[in-house]
């Protein structure tokens, strides 16, 4: 019984250890926490990250081929 709790305290310890470091390295949230503002493609609805957003015309686009 003695040996289950400490195995079942172990196993919980390593995964949460495991989320934080996921956390920490996950490249899709900024440095400062905060993470990309979306916008809405105009023809398909997709949401794409600010960045990598196509503006022809005061439009929002996903790609190149629905600038087209």
């Amino acid at each position: 019984m003695f040996i289950k709790l400490i195995l079942v305290l172990l196993l919980g310890w390593i995964g949460f250890s495991l989320m934080k470091r996921f956390k920490q390295n996950n490249p899709s949230v900024s440095k400062n926490g905060k993470g990309q503002k979306m916008i809405a493609c105009e023809v398909c609805d997709t949401h794409v990250p600010e960045s990598d957003v196509i503006v022809k015309n005061g439009k929002n686009y996903c790609s190149k081929a629905h600038v087209e």
